[in-house]
């Protein structure tokens, strides 16, 4: 194994002696061709918010469906002390791949391997976990990772940040808890009602997050992103009258935002 690094966008990783040099190296981009039929693919992007990892599993898994993938199937994977979502799914005509969605503060890391046919898939897939679990981000990502929970924490208060870090780190009950203790203190932090509300959802509590993104909107009625959420809630909850009121009145604001256009139309075309 050798070492390749990307200063630019942030990591390094280790891959076989007879890797050639990336035939692709963009900005946020890098593509390994390997012969006879293998690639591999890796896409820097940032992330708002990142992620808990059962959303970044429901978030991959409407994407495989939008495109037709099957044979989804999800798994873990630890990358530097760190418990990540990745998936092997069929795109179509026995084409097979793995995605490695690989994330560190605000930033993700998608490392795919592609190849023609499930026994090639089979036998690939230790190689590439191998190579994934070398990841490592090089010395100005980790500084900048330490920069973001620093400001994160001088702007939101340690109570936050604590429960940031536990909810990162999966612990999601301790996480409610600290939120809930930030919020005895201070009724009106608008980001510790929008961490509660969002690990609410997903983690099955729909009503408790619903209160909370109500609390946020009446805190800060400017926040569309707040307030498509509470429509999605609305909807999730069965009250399709109130979700329609959220994203008419987001239209109104925004009335060419597409995405707003085609929820509101998702809206109609499933309403009973």
């Amino acid at each position: 194994m050798r070492s390749y690094k990307n200063e630019e966008l942030g990591f390094e990783i280790e891959i076989p002696e007879n890797w050639h040099t990336p035939i692709l190296e963009s900005q946020n981009k890098i593509v390994f061709d390997i012969a006879p039929s293998q690639t591999i693919i890796i896409l820097v992007e940032r992330l708002s918010p990142e992620r808990l990892l059962e959303f970044t599993q429901y978030e991959f898994m409407q994407y495989c469906r939008a495109r037709g993938y099957t044979g989804v199937e999800f798994g873990r994977i630890y990358v530097e002390n760190k418990e990540h979502v990745c998936a092997i799914y069929n795109m179509g005509n026995d084409n097979w791949a793995k995605k490695y969605m690989i994330v560190f503060d605000y930033v993700e890391y998608g490392i795919t391997g592609l190849c023609s046919g499930k026994k090639e898939l089979i036998e690939s897939e230790k190689q590439w976990d191998t190579i994934v679990r070398s990841f490592k981000l090089v010395k100005w990502r980790e500084k900048e990772g330490r920069s973001i929970k620093g400001f994160r924490s001088k702007t939101e208060g340690e109570l936050y940040e604590e429960a940031y870090e536990l909810a990162e780190a999966g612990r999601y009950q301790e996480a409610c808890l600290t939120l809930e203790k930030c919020l005895r203190e201070n009724p009106n932090h608008i980001q510790a009602h929008k961490e509660l509300a969002f690990i609410l959802k997903n983690t099955g509590d729909v009503k408790g997050a619903c209160m909370h993104r109500q609390i946020v909107k009446k805190l800060d009625p400017s926040d569309q992103i707040n307030q498509y959420n509470l429509a999605i809630i609305y909807y999730m909850l069965g009250s399709k009258i109130e979700a329609m009121l959220e994203i008419d009145e987001l239209l109104l604001k925004q009335p060419n935002d597409e995405r707003y256009i085609a929820t509101r139309k998702y809206f109609i075309t499933n309403s009973n």
